[in-house]
């Protein structure tokens, strides 16, 4: 007999609403949930492939020990002991910073056993080695707000149903289902919104599904987003589109930022980015009359190049035309595992500062606190901090939900980052790129193989929402939860982890862990749990505003620092910048091409790439090309190229595209097993083998450029 449940999807970040259909404890198939308040019933084909990852023939049902290069079975608690012994033995021998931990995509998707889990985890034995995926795509926007802001600021969500006016600069929400947009059902919003007249700015290279929809879509040659930045910030302060009274009352370096902007006029920018003058004007005079909206970017322009500067300006246009802390700007969530914030007029900002004490050994940069609370160093110098001898030298590694074989840059010398480790572990449902260089794989729980909240998207949702969900099915193999692989590991290794309420010596479940982890929650885990098993909307289902512009702005004088000297420093060197005509950067250069990164529908990240639903179109990520280009070339779809960096060189397959710009060639990144030796146009192509570590590396977070990247194609 069919059973059916409700629960939400873990295939990626938005956590949508779904049903479950069971029938003799086996998931058959997957829906949308239209009860839940949130995604009404939307999923994407990812989600309803849930189906096929859970009963995935390939899924490792049982954890592994490689032994002389073979994987063998081993059972869970031994698995765990030997691991435990081993950790000890490293600690005692090398100290406790020679542990680390990388938390990838997948492993932020589970609430008990998260990287704020894992950060506690890491500090019970007083190791500050946490790396997470945001450190490779995203720290800009910690380095945006501790500039703008002075450190965290409670404005986490679009209120995109109330505005006028939009601008979302290098993502394409539609298919990222980015954050701040928010993330829930992002067409129908979007179709509602442009109905009601929303006017709508996108600034891509690549004509995506939102700029297609766009009443302005400016195609910015890749790696100039500052530039174009610069030139619409100071069309909109000659033109007198900004809001004065919100500037003079809460903004400083005003001043400071106009003289900075000064060398960006139109001609400059036009030649300079390929964006029309006229274009750039209108785009400027569209967001910044509109009585309400908000400015967002993605990770296309947080991967590129000049992104700290970049993601900084976008935030400033919410700041000059007044869209911060108002209705259809940049508004508060209160959020389910937070305490709700003192009544305006009584709050304070937040006593955290966004960039920590701890340095990198290898490049010297300074630690962030990520979006979520806890501290993290830059990811880009893991593989150097694994084969840098001395004091700190990482030995042991644990992969949580990630694979950094796939994504991390330079993968030459990745491979060989991991292959050098005393003791690495991966947790996972595959055998994946990075597991095969592990000396032990643990099998891990599905999903709907647990019990869950969508901890990460507390303060993201269009409005308060929480759900619980029960788990679908009961686990019929050796296998574990993320959170009760560390528990058990840190209890053999002797180590005293414990959370509120939660002993070290105790034997807990996920739902101790997750009281544990939000002890001070305004809506605690039990009310949640007796809630609708669709999930419950709180605080009328709006957004709120007022009270945290100025309180909550972190910098003394409680005014948002548009004029922050690094910005205007950055500013400059943008300015003083060769240009040229073809994809190169410098003189020493001769590329034709800029190659950007970019999200496909049937992949998240490095997951999906396995499932039949997901891959009958094409199993490999194609070379998207602009259709005159292949001409120029000669290029058929389907052809074989080379496509060469100043780092490196790998093969793909062209495939014409006319959303690209002339001049732009666009790579899904996450695919392209190194160990996998079947050809590109069956695995697909790994495109971090073009993007070297340590080389145009952001001085600030340690990013490498991720995109933009400079590239000649061959056949």
């Amino acid at each position: 007999m069919v059973e059916t449940k409700k629960t939400f999807c873990r295939f990626c970040h938005v956590f949508c609403g779904l049903e479950v259909d069971i029938e003799d404890n086996t998931i058959i198939a997957v829906r949308g949930d239209h009860d839940n308040p949130v995604s009404e019933g939307y999923t994407c084909p990812k989600g309803r492939a849930e189906v096929e990852r859970i009963n995935h023939p390939e899924r490792v049902r049982q954890s592994q020990k490689n032994v002389d290069g073979q994987f063998q079975p081993i059972d869970t608690s031994t698995a765990i002991d030997e691991i435990g012994d081993k950790l000890r033995q490293i600690i005692d021998e090398h100290g406790p910073e020679s542990v680390a931990v990388y938390v990838g995509c997948g492993g932020h998707r589970t609430a008990s056993g998260g990287p704020w889990y894992i950060d506690k985890w890491l500090r019970s034995f007083n190791s500050h080695r946490l790396y997470t995926s945001m450190t490779i795509d995203s720290p800009s926007l910690i380095i945006a707000y501790d500039r703008l802001y002075g450190g965290p600021l409670p404005l986490t969500v679009f209120d995109i149903d109330h505005a006028d006016s939009a601008m979302f600069v290098a993502t394409n929400p539609i298919v990222s289902h980015q954050w701040s947009m928010p993330q829930s059902n992002p067409a129908t919003r979007l179709k509602k919104a442009l109905k009601r007249g929303m006017k709508m700015v996108v600034i891509d290279p690549r004509r995506s599904d939102i700029a297609d929809k766009a009443h302005i879509h400016l195609q910015v040659k890749p790696g100039e987003d500052a530039t174009l930045l610069a030139c619409l910030l100071r069309e909109i302060i000659d033109n007198d589109w900004y809001d004065k009274d919100y500037v003079a009352n809460y903004v400083s370096g005003f001043d400071e930022l106009c003289t900075a902007l000064k060398p960006f006029d139109l001609s400059y920018t036009e030649q300079r980015t390929g964006c029309a003058a006229a274009d750039i004007t209108e785009a400027a005079r569209i967001f910044a009359t509109a009585k309400s909206g908000a400015a967002v970017s993605g990770t296309g322009l947080h991967m590129a190049r000049h992104q700290n500067l970049a993601t900084q300006l976008v935030m400033t246009f919410n700041a000059l035309c007044g869209r911060l802390d108002r209705r259809g700007g940049m508004t508060h969530i209160p959020g389910t595992l937070a305490p709700r914030l003192a009544p305006a007029g009584e709050r304070q900002p937040f006593p955290i500062s966004l960039r920590t004490e701890h340095r990198s050994r290898v490049r010297d940069i300074q630690g962030i606190v990520g979006l979520f609370g806890y501290q993290e160093m830059p990811t880009n110098t893991l593989t150097d901090e694994i084969l840098t001898a001395g004091k700190g030298q990482i030995k042991a590694l644990i992969v949580n939900g990630g694979n950094p074989a796939l994504v991390f840059s330079d993968t030459n010398t990745t491979i060989k980052a991991l292959n050098k480790l005393d003791l690495l572990v991966v947790n996972d449902l595959f055998m994946s790129a990075t597991a095969k260089h592990a000396d032990y794989v643990m099998a891990i729980k599905h999903p709907f193989e647990r019990v869950d909240i969508p901890m990460l998207a507390d303060t993201f949702t269009p409005f308060s929402f929480q759900q619980y969900s029960e788990k679908m099915v009961e686990a019929e193999d050796d296998v574990i939860e993320e959170w009760e692989f560390f528990w058990r590991a840190a209890q053999r290794m002797g180590v005293d982890f414990s959370l509120p309420g939660v002993a070290s010596d105790s034997n807990p479940s996920a739902d101790d862990i997750i009281k544990g982890l939000s002890p001070t929650a305004r809506i605690p885990l039990d009310e949640i749990k007796a809630a609708s098993p669709s999930g419950q909307a709180y605080d009328n289902k709006i957004t709120e505003v007022g009270g945290i512009i100025p309180d909550m702005i972190c910098h003394d004088d409680r005014r948002l620092a548009a004029g922050h000297p690094e910005v205007i420093s950055e500013l400059a060197e943008v300015y003083a910048e060769q240009v040229f005509d073809n994809g190169s950067y410098t003189s020493q250069q001769d590329f034709e091409f800029r190659l950007i990164t970019y999200r496909m529908r049937e992949a998240y990240c490095t997951t999906g790439q396995n499932l039949p639903s997901l891959q009958k179109k094409r199993s490999y990520n194609p070379a998207l090309i602009n259709p005159d280009d292949m001409q120029r070339l000669a290029l058929a779809d389907g052809d074989l190229i080379t496509i060469e960096s100043g780092h490196g060189k790998i093969e793909a397959i062209a495939e014409a595209n006319n959303t690209m710009g002339k001049g732009t060639v666009g790579l899904a990144h996450g695919w392209g097993d190194p160990a996998d030796d079947r050809p590109v146009r069956e695995k697909g192509s790994n495109v971090q083998y073009l993007i070297p570590r340590d080389i145009d590396y952001d001085k600030l977070t340690g990013l490498a450029q991720q995109s933009a990247i400079a590239v000649n194609i061959s056949k």
